[in-house]
Order: structure tokens, then C-alpha cells, then sequence
């Protein structure tokens, strides 16, 4: 079974400065301006996006333990008793 995933293009305007920056910018990565601005409206969505709808950031799925725990422990328990 294959999924077809479709591709939506965006276009917008931006000042020269801003534009010879970006292009030098990702000469200097060794990418090409279309991977640069791909990879800069993930990023900003990953930082601006609302991730509600994503079960993994939803803290009212957290769960309480009936035995309590000691963080205390984590080393030694991880390590051995040698630290």
C-alpha cells in the first residue's frame, strides 16, 4: 500500500537583505535555498505550532504511581554503587 502525499507551494516576498543572507547562509551549509526555507518553516512551526492535538504533549494523560519513587537512587541504581 503506498500513501501519496501531496505538495503545496508557498511563495512570499522578502526584502534583498534578508534574501542574499538566507541564500549565503545555505551556499555555507552546502544546501539549496528551497531545503533552507523547508527547514526554517518546520522549525518555526515546531516552535509556534500548537501540539495539543499530539496525545504525547496532552499532561492530562500522565499517570500517578502507587509506589513512590526515589530520584536519589537513579545512580546508583544505574551506575553500581561506585559513584
Amino acid at each position: 500500500m503506498f500513501m501519496t502525499i501531496t505538495t503545496k507551494v508557498v511563495q512570499t516576498e522578502i526584502d534583498s537583505l534578508l534574501y542574499d543572507f538566507v541564500v549565503k547562509t545555505a551556499k555555507a551549509k552546502g544546501i539549496t535555498l528551497k531545503e533552507a526555507t523547508r527547514e526554517a518553516l518546520r522549525r518555526w512551526a515546531a516552535m509556534e505550532g500548537d501540539l495539543s492535538w499530539d496525545p504525547l504533549f496532552d499532561l492530562s494523560k500522565t499517570f500517578k504511581s502507587k509506589k513512590a519513587t526515589d530520584s536519589s537512587k537513579v545512580d546508583e541504581v544505574l551506575y553500581g554503587n561506585g559513584r
